[in-house]
């Protein structure tokens, strides 16, 4: 073809260049770098020598650079990495025209002396013609020489025979990598099978999945994302190869019609391609999210079950504009297919599983995994020193219900009843059907009135379960409580305990709940501790220590809450959750009360003469204290003697002393504040009432139960109740306490939700107050 000036068009060229067809066919020959391929020298050295030219190029070029793959005769004058960067080069106008090109004598046309080529080297004659495999021009196959020349048409026919030649070449070359890529993605699909037989992890084989297409075109990358039929939202399943930044902005979409490629393609169930984003209106939301991830097009593919509902979607992202080929969807089908495959057999065996450890009545945990749970629950406790409780809930009138109306309504009854149950108890806490008509209820890390008041909630939510139709028929609960500290027993005996208490409940008429007690031994230890509860005072058993509370900003030292321990000489360490309730109903924790008020205050009061450093107090009371009548003199008494300002007495109570309307608890309570006292709602969030008693109760403060803080920041459900706690005491002019921090990233989380004080062992065990005063002494860290 002759010399035509119309033909350098550098606009022509670069779509030409950017051609994704011409561009997919370029990347599967495996070239595009600065190798050379002795097999095109020779072609090269036979077109120099037939076309008597001194010099013979053979190139390939994507929408960027060079690649010059034979040269022959520059003598040096070709670069080390035979790359050519992004100029404009006469060999490229070759392929905007898919046609041979020939320049007689470059010097004669001014046009040619803004591109680079043979002409900066005296090359001033120059003939090339594509290099054409599966229709597609890849590169050009060149030759040059100093004198002008008057090229003949039998030039151009030789040289583009020398070109069918190399293309020949490339073609074998590009079928021998299909076919190795073949290969490998039949050994992947293989080794997945392998995985879906093995019943491995799902994200194990969804990764799998995903490798096998990346492995056959490095140039994609793979997601896998799972569709929740319920909510319509897609979530992440597997994508190895992409950020996590950009998972964690798509995770929970809802899908829709123009929801990018892969919400679209699970709404449609059908193949959605989008091959440039940036024109595609079903991705203008996500605009920037892609640009930021450098992401130019979206392949994706349905995953489908074998009855033809969606299950997720198959997708592969790029980096540049580019559609794919019949190749490339028959394989996505093919990945898209296996991952349907792998998700429905997980999906099998979780239900199988979920059957095998689930009541199918209540679709509560059934009685195999109740132990399961539990043994791993006082294993726990064990290693970490914490407290767990059991709660045994057997229904007292379920057999009338179904004598009565049959077994219809008596399974109705049980499904209300689990429900129920289940909303009576802390995110996290293990409800089991036990069997029949009871239920377990597994609490880990809990404190025993906060295991008492689930309890109370328990009887309470059953006790308004109504049968439809069997007025004055509805069943009532029985509640058997039992503490255990450290994971001392077994799974077994936990529940044997528990449901000891529960028959202690039954015997006093039911619809109540009783606790058991720590060794099992029943009456015969409570009166061992009640035995030895009298006279402990005088003999000095009882010793207080003090855990630190600190502001969340500054993490100072602000106050303390004195904390009770009992060391007795025969029985040993006794803990609060168990000598506690006993005082309570023998009346000694009058006594013990005004003893803790007495040394806590004096105790405070010398930390502070110690160091300089005025402190906080905070201190237990509990409901039958505040309705004792020798409560308040005690109370002034302590702060009388000790100096203590009542401005710095904070006074702990559960919210079951607020509940009712209990005469002397309203007068102790105001006394209280008259005094200058602050009063402290203890564990908050655990009760039923919390709420209401936020608005309505003359209270200052809230302390955030353990319970949520544990979860943070991973819970998302603990963190919103959190949050909405702490937005609705402030707007209230409450101050918000969170106890139980353990971890610098839960102190992160609860100052980021603007929380007051904080409390746990992260910021210092429970100790001595002689120790507290060392720890507050100048120059030595607060942090204990």
């Amino acid at each position: 073809m002759p010399y035509d000036p119309e033909r350098f068009h550098p606009e022509r060229l670069a779509a030409a260049l950017a051609d994704p067809d011409r561009l997919d066919v370029l990347h599967r020959t495996g070239m595009l770098d600065g190798t050379p391929e002795e097999s095109f020298d020779r072609w090269a050295a036979l077109a120099a020598r037939a076309l008597r030219t001194p010099v013979a190029l053979v190139s390939l070029f994507d929408e960027q650079r060079q690649y010059l793959k034979s040269i022959i005769g520059f003598d040096g004058a070709v670069p080390t990495n035979r790359t050519i960067a992004p100029e404009l080069g006469i060999c490229q106008y070759v392929i905007s025209g898919s046609a041979p090109l020939a320049v007689d004598d470059a010097r004669e046309h001014p046009e040619l002396g803004e591109i680079r080529g043979p002409r900066g080297l005296g090359l001033h004659a120059y003939a090339g013609t594509p290099i054409c495999v599966d229709g597609q021009a890849i590169g050009s196959l060149c030759v040059a020489q100093h004198d002008p020349r008057q090229w003949q048409g039998e030039d151009l026919e030789m040289l583009a025979d020398f070109a069918e030649a190399i293309a020949s070449e490339i073609s074998l070359r590009i079928a021998a990598m299909d076919l190795q890529r073949a290969n490998t993605v039949v050994e992947d699909h293989n080794r997945i099978h392998e995985l879906i037989a093995a019943d491995a992890p799902l994200e194990d084989v969804l990764r799998e999945v995903v490798l096998s297409i990346e492995n056959f075109d490095p140039r994609l990358r793979g997601s896998v994302l799972l569709l929740d039929p319920v909510l319509r939202t897609i979530h992440h399943g597997a994508a190895p190869s992409l950020p996590a930044s950009y998972i964690a902005q798509i995770e929970g979409l809802v899908i829709g019609p123009d929801v990018g490629s892969c919400g679209a393609a699970a709404y449609h169930g059908t193949e959605i391609v989008s091959g440039d984003l940036e024109l595609d209106p079903k991705w203008a939301t996500f605009l920037p999210l892609t640009r930021e991830h450098e992401l130019r097009h979206c392949w994706s593919f349905p995953v489908l079950g074998a009855a033809g509902d969606v299950l997720g979607t198959f997708g592969v992202y790029g980096s540049e504009p580019r559609t794919p080929t019949e190749q490339h969807r028959g394989f996505l089908r093919d990945a898209a297919r296996l991952a349907g495959i792998a998700i429905e057999r997980q999906r099998a065996t979780e239900e199988l599983v979920h059957r095998a450890t689930h009541d199918p009545l209540t679709g509560l945990p059934n009685r195999t995994l109740l132990f399961d749970r539990l043994t791993h629950a006082l294993a726990r406790a064990r290693r970490s020193g914490t407290t767990l409780s059991v709660l045994f809930v057997d229904l007292d009138r379920l057999k009338l219900v179904n004598d009565t109306l049959g077994h219809d309504v008596g399974d109705e009854v049980l499904r209300d009843v689990a429900e129920r149950i289940a909303g009576s108890v802390r995110p996290g806490d293990t409800v089991a059907r036990f069997g029949g008509d009871e239920f377990i209820v597994v609490a880990e890390d809990i404190e025993p009135d906060d295991a008492a008041m689930i309890a109370e909630r328990i009887v309470g939510a059953v006790a308004e379960a109504v049968p439809g139709g069997a007025d004055g028929l509805s069943p009532t609960a029985s509640v058997g409580m039992t503490v255990i500290v450290g994971g001392d027993v077994d799974a077994h005996e936990a529940v044997r305990r528990a449901d000891e208490a529960m028959y202690a409940a039954k015997d006093e008429g039911g619809n109540r709940h009783r606790r058991g007690f720590a060794d099992g031994d029943g009456a015969g230890r409570r009166l061992e501790v009640e035995a030895a509860l009298r006279g402990a005072l005088d003999r000095g058993e009882f010793h207080l220590v003090a855990q630190p509370l600190a502001e969340f900003n500054s993490q100072k030292i602000v106050g303390v809450e004195a904390l009770l321990r009992w060391t007795h000489p025969a029985l040993g360490p006794v803990g609060p959750d168990e000598f506690i309730p006993i005082a309570e109903e023998t009346g000694y924790i009058d006594a013990l009360g005004a003893w803790v008020l007495r040394e806590s205050c004096a105790a405070t009061v010398a930390v502070t003469r110690a160091t300089g450093r005025p402190l906080e107090l905070g201190v237990n009371v509990s409901p039958r204290q505040l309705r004792h009548p020798a409560f308040l003199a005690a109370l002034e008494g302590a702060l009388e003697d000790s100096g203590l300002p009542a401005s710095a007495l904070i006074v702990e109570i559960t919210e079951t002393a607020l509940l009712g309307s209990d005469p002397a608890t309203a007068h102790a309570i105001a006394e209280l504040r008259g005094l200058g006292a602050r009063l402290v709602l203890d564990d908050f969030g655990t009760g039923f009432s919390s709420l209401s008693m936020l608005k309505e109760r003359p209270i200052d403060g809230i302390k955030i139960d353990r319970s949520f803080v544990a979860g943070l920041p991973s819970d998302a459900s603990s963190g919103a109740i959190v949050a909405a706690v702490v937005g609705m005491a402030h707007a209230l002019g409450r101050t918000v306490t969170a106890e139980g921090i353990e971890t610098s990233e839960q102190l992160a989380f609860l100052q980021a939700l603007g929380c007051d004080l904080a409390q746990g062992y992260l910021l210092g065990r429970p100790m001595p107050f002689a120790q507290l005063a060392n720890v507050l002494a100048p120059d030595t860290p607060e942090r204990a």
